[in-house]
């Protein structure tokens, strides 16, 4: 850490440092944080892991392949992305901790990202991430750690992390569901520390995104349905079960689907491969055993831009 992290400005007196323009950019954040999370709630279990998802591709530029593979509990699914991040797994385990009510600090940041303990405390940044002074709205408080960790850190992942985390244990998100993107998809006015309105402007466009996504994802998996009762006739019974499926879990192997669905493998495997004719279903392993099959327009809807 860098002399800068004593810097940080509290509160409301940093945003109304910002002018006009920066309480404008932060109300417009805070109201499209604030939809994208009542729709995420309303959403079932597979959209909102793609959220999860689509959070730790904004902020790692992970690509459009390896979201898939994290979907699944080990990164299999596709060889070519490789294991789960360390981002992935602090986020995860930083989003438990926060709905649990546990206030991020440097330190547990450095923890999560596997990082080397912080040599300097910044006392200014753990003051703001633990509401020291005064209780700062979380929309706010995000952005101002995520100015202050870039500017005194150089490590973008610890102001990515720190920003889901911010919003879910002060109650504007249910869960990990946003972030910054990646650096250089912020315009910056300077080369180290964003604006406030650049980075409110930044939380306002991802949460409109990732809602677009949620609306995207809806529609494609209602229409899915209807293409499998449609083409398959009798058939589909089984297949819209997998689909089901497949909405939930996002990839799925025929041994699971067989035991999840209490179904045989040869039923299982069947509907899969029908699935798979009707451009559903992909295998995303490439093996001719152990294969995994991704709901591949799913992802594809609620991906970053930037995804690949």
């Amino acid at each position: 850490m860098t002399g800068d992290a004593g810097q940080v400005a509290l509160g409301s007196a940093a945003l109304v440092s910002g002018g006009t323009a920066a309480v404008r950019a932060y109300e417009d954040a805070a109201t499209a944080i604030g939809r994208l999370d009542g729709a995420a709630c309303l959403a079932d279990d597979g959209f909102r892991e793609l959220l999860v998802l689509r959070c730790i591709a904004t902020a790692t530029g992970t690509s459009y392949p390896a979201m898939i593979a994290l979907a699944r509990p080990n990164g299999e699914g596709d060889e070519s992305a490789g294991p789960p991040s360390v981002f992935a797994h602090a986020l995860r385990d930083g989003a438990a901790r926060a709905r649990g009510g546990a206030l991020p600090s440097l330190a547990s940041l450095h923890e999560l990202l596997r990082l080397e303990p912080p040599t300097s405390l910044a006392p200014a940044i753990d003051e703001l991430l633990r509401d020291a002074h005064e209780r700062t709205p979380p929309v706010l408080k995000a952005a101002l750690a995520a100015q202050a960790l870039r500017a005194a850190s150089g490590d973008e992942h610890l102001a990515a992390l720190a920003v889901p985390l911010v919003l879910c244990v002060g109650g504007a998100t249910t869960d990990a569901w946003i972030t910054l993107p990646h650096a250089v998809a912020i315009a910056v006015d300077a080369p180290d520390r964003p604006s406030l309105r650049s980075l409110f402007a930044a939380l306002a466009r991802e949460a409109r995104a990732a809602e677009r996504g949620l609306v995207a994802a809806r529609e494609l998996c209602a229409t899915d349905e209807t293409r499998v009762r449609d083409a398959l006739g009798r058939a589909a019974y089984s297949a819209l079960d997998v689909l089901a499926l497949l909405r939930r879990d996002i990839v799925v192997t025929v041994p699971e689907t067989a035991r999840t669905l209490g179904l045989t493998p040869p039923t299982a495997g069947a509907a899969v491969a029908r699935l798979v004719e009707l451009g559903i279903a992909r295998e995303v392993t490439g093996k001719a055993r152990s294969r995994a099959f991704a709901y591949e327009g799913m992802v594809h809807a609620l991906r970053p831009s930037a995804a690949g």
